[in-house]
């Protein structure tokens, strides 16, 4: 894809994916759009950022449907 789309568009396409982004445009800390240069997996984002790190590109994940709030984990705090 060589035309930018908006990060509605990626959420909605591509679900609980990570998305290279090329030239994003950000509003803050938000991408509102930008050119999708792959769709990853979980499995493979850590290799494929390391061996496309000098590319400038942004790196996202995308949750499923519209939203495109934070992903949610559990956490375990212990105290000594």
């Amino acid at each position: 894809m060589n035309e930018p789309v908006t990060w509605k568009y990626m959420v909605e396409h591509y679900p609980n994916m990570w998305i290279a982004i090329k030239d994003p445009q950000m509003d803050g800390p938000d991408i509102v759009s930008g050119i999708i240069s792959a769709v990853i997996t979980d499995d493979e984002i850590i290799d494929y950022e390391d061996k496309h790190r000098k590319e400038g590109l942004t790196f996202r994940r995308t949750k499923g449907g519209v939203s495109n709030g934070p992903i949610r984990a559990n956490f375990i705090v212990e105290t000594a």
